[in-house]
């Protein structure tokens, strides 16, 4: 996990037990609790209620930038800018406003499309990089 251009990195017996330690001390780096015990996952409830002190908890419990951004900024949008191209060749633009800013995301279907949006929203109003698919880092 990559946070503001800090990584953090654990180790455990399952990829989301390495996740959850990985989320655990960018946690502590934040200033919030984490849980005791390194194989229970990380609380869902954060101390403060702000979005970004609930951005972390999202991540850890392995949601989709798509689900970060629907738990956290209830009020966004997602719309269809464009769509061109036809058959195998097909690719879709889709807008997200959220914060009073919009962020845009293009791919082969409508689902990729609103992923890479979801995720440039995360990446500029929290500085948060995730992966959308092998070798898809869209901010650093």
């Amino acid at each position: 996990m990559t946070m503001m251009v800090q990584v953090f990195e654990g180790a455990a017996a399952s990829k989301k037990l390495a996740m959850h330690v990985a989320a655990k001390e960018a946690l502590q780096v934040v200033g919030q609790p984490a849980s005791k015990d390194e194989n229970e996952p990380v609380s869902d409830t954060p101390v403060k209620s702000s979005p970004a002190s609930k951005v972390l908890p999202a991540i850890a419990s392995g949601k989709n930038p798509v689900m970060i951004i629907n738990e956290v900024y209830p009020e966004a949008e997602f719309g269809l800018e464009s769509e061109s191209g036809d058959g195998i060749t097909k690719s879709f633009s889709m807008t997200l406003r959220v914060e009073g800013q919009t962020f845009h995301g293009s791919g082969r279907n409508k689902r990729l499309a609103k992923a890479q949006a979801a995720q440039a929203a995360l990446c500029e109003l929290h500085g948060v990089v995730s992966f959308l698919s092998p070798g898809e880092l869209s901010c650093v």
